[in-house]
């Protein structure tokens, strides 16, 4: 008798409070007020998305290519936002040698007026030149990038890179990483060029590769698109759709006289399969100075990169 009443009395002190517990909790949930129309019920998921005013979200940017032509945009791989410099000086990407260090700046911006840009993380990266083809990292930095309109907007990323000691042309990217973001569509950018002397004709190669899992039939858009000049503050029109279509692909057709042909037109390739472009720029008789050709590679989920060209002539 004593053995069981000794043994009731350690089984309340475990358990006791665990069945006390659960019936205080139903008993809560009994005195719970109904659901009224329009509550939302509390999150099964351990990520909880915050929706409401006072939460605002930062939108780092740079010039995307990618972005932009979704945009129906036209695009240069010349990028604006990329520049190059070796003991100071800024230098052509196109123009660079071998086993050498180049310091890369990225430009970034913050199209947000209310959310700063906190310690983001920015990859820099390079490609063989050409579309699709392996990238190889290089390093990281951290940013800070104020809203827009402020002293602290647009930020610089400063990166170190060596280039490989094969001479070459390169495609540069930089990306950016942010914790958080309103639009990550508009986080890559390229840097994608080659300049050569036309020696009627002036002839470029680049590799394509597939780099999706599935097979892509590809095609090529050209256009001689360059970023113009921007306008002072007092010649800005109103008229959003009138600036935007200065920036479309048909407003800046391959000048008459130029003859471009691009070999193999359509190719399709497997994953991982690549294939050599010719890009062939014919100038016309008499052409003196500079060309610009910009080469847009689609397949059937949109653009997969491109290249910018540019043909030379001098005297």
């Amino acid at each position: 008798m004593i053995w069981s009443a000794l043994n009731l009395f350690v089984r309340t002190i475990l358990y006791g409070w665990v069945i006390s517990l659960l019936e205080l909790l139903k008993m809560l949930c009994r005195r719970r007020p109904p659901k009224t129309p329009g509550e939302h019920r509390p999150t099964q998921s351990g990520c909880v998305r915050i929706d409401h005013p006072a939460f605002v979200r930062p939108d780092p940017l740079i010039y995307s290519q990618k972005y932009l032509r979704a945009q129906g945009l036209a695009v240069t791989y010349n990028n604006p936002d990329i520049t190059l410099f070796k003991a100071g000086v800024p230098v052509s990407s196109s123009a660079i040698d071998a086993s050498t260090t180049y310091e890369v700046r990225a430009r970034i911006w913050n199209s947000s007026t209310e959310a700063p840009v906190i310690h983001m993380p920015v990859h820099l990266s390079f490609r063989t030149f050409g579309i699709g083809n392996e990238t190889v990292p290089v390093t990281s930095t951290h940013v800070d990038v104020g809203v827009l309109g402020s002293p602290n907007q647009p930020a610089f990323a400063t990166m170190l890179w060596t280039t490989p000691p094969t001479t070459g042309h390169y495609c540069l990217l930089v990306q950016l990483d942010p914790y958080d973001d309103s639009n990550p569509a508009n986080n890559l950018g390229q840097e994608n060029t080659n300049v050569i002397a036309a020696t009627s004709p002036a002839v470029f190669e680049f590799k394509l590769s597939n780099d999706t899992q599935q097979r892509r039939q590809y095609r090529f858009e050209v256009d001689a698109y360059q970023i113009p000049e921007l306008p002072k503050c007092g010649d800005v029109k109103p008229d959003k759709d009138a600036m935007l279509r200065i920036h479309r692909p048909e407003m800046h057709p391959v000048p008459a006289g130029f003859a471009v042909q691009i070999e193999p037109r359509t190719p399709a390739l497997d994953p991982a399969e690549s294939v050599l472009i010719t890009v062939t720029v014919d100038p016309p008789a008499g052409f003196i100075g500079q060309q610009t050709i910009n080469v847009n590679a689609f397949h059937e989920q949109g653009l997969a990169g491109g290249v910018t060209l540019t043909t030379v002539k001098e005297v």
